[in-house]
């Protein structure tokens, strides 16, 4: 195991792909950070991963309120660090579903960009050589994407980082009011997110994951509910046969390659996609986009909590 004694953070780790991971993780010997915003959800998970006999921390924050989230930073477990795995996220198909976050932002980009933005730039620096950060994206980044085009999921549109924070109050022209559109420029940005950190940390290894569509985790729920039940049982049964489709099981095991298999060992910056390595989209290898996004998004995460 690559450094045996650190431990792993993993955001959204009360539920989905991140509970399996966190799971995963614990039952190979790795001490895990559970992240949640519930204590009683975090705690139960903590629980769980112990009483299988592994080692877990919990890690309690709002990722919608960036003053609290670098608070519960400054309380981090001070504990040798293996990496991060970036997997909490939100999806909304209306403009106002979700709302606005603590500090007036789009709840779309302030959890799936933002927080994560602040967890970089305070805990990066903290990875111990040969380290991992594992950022969950998604294959809606890519217009061209099979199941994205099938499900009628917009690609992600290059916009003003401004607009995005403030999709509420953006032009109708940008398209910001479609929710499915903010989700997918949002995991556009992840991807900028992954690679200027493994420009910026060369010691670790960063991986863009995209996890595919995992039917039996809470993205579900953006699904009216009369279909949710109907949805959860076709997807696993058509999973095995359909490229872009996997279950969160079968997820959660390239997850804990990613942070404890030696094969990745000073891969740098890669795009996982069914556990393999493959490309992105075009757009998301453009250096000048994937700065204006590190630096649009640094400037508004100091403005938000006196970095």
């Amino acid at each position: 195991m690559i450094n045996s004694n650190a431990a792993v953070l993993i955001t959204g780790a009360t539920s989905g792909l991140g509970k399996k991971s966190a799971f995963d993780l614990g039952a190979a010997g790795r001490t895990v950070i559970v992240h949640g915003r519930r204590h009683e959800a975090v705690d139960n998970v903590v629980y769980q991963i112990s009483k299988a006999g592994g080692t877990a921390l919990p890690f309690v924050a709002d990722l919608n309120d960036l003053e609290g989230l670098n608070d519960a930073l400054e309380r981090f477990p001070k504990l040798p660090l293996h990496g991060v795995m970036a997997n909490a996220g939100v999806i909304s198909r209306q403009p106002k579903t979700l709302g606005l976050s603590a500090q007036g932002y789009d709840m779309t980009f302030a959890v799936n960009v933002l927080a994560h933005q602040l967890i970089f730039m305070k805990l990066a620096d903290k990875i111990l050589e040969d380290g991992r950060i594992v950022v969950v994206t998604s294959g809606v980044h890519d217009p061209k994407n099979q199941l994205s085009r099938f499900a009628r999921v917009p690609g992600p549109q290059w916009v003003d980082v401004h607009h995005l924070a403030h999709a509420d109050e953006a032009p109708p022209e940008s398209g910001l009011s479609n929710g499915f559109l903010r989700y997918s420029t949002s995991k556009l940005f992840n991807i900028f997110q992954a690679r200027i950190l493994q420009e910026r940390h060369s010691h670790i290894d960063v991986f863009a994951l995209n996890p595919g569509f995992m039917a039996d985790t809470n993205l579900v729920h953006e699904v009216p509910a009369l279909f949710r039940p109907l949805l959860k049982a076709l997807g696993q049964m058509v999973t095995p046969f359909v490229k872009n489709m996997r279950l969160s099981t079968t997820t959660a095991r390239d997850v804990c390659s990613l942070f404890e298999d030696f094969k990745w060992k000073n891969e740098g910056f890669a795009y996982i996609d069914g556990g393999k390595i493959d490309s992105p989209s075009s757009t998301a290898l453009r250096d000048d986009l994937a700065i204006r996004l590190w630096e649009s998004a640094s400037e508004i995460v100091k403005s938000s909590t006196c970095l």
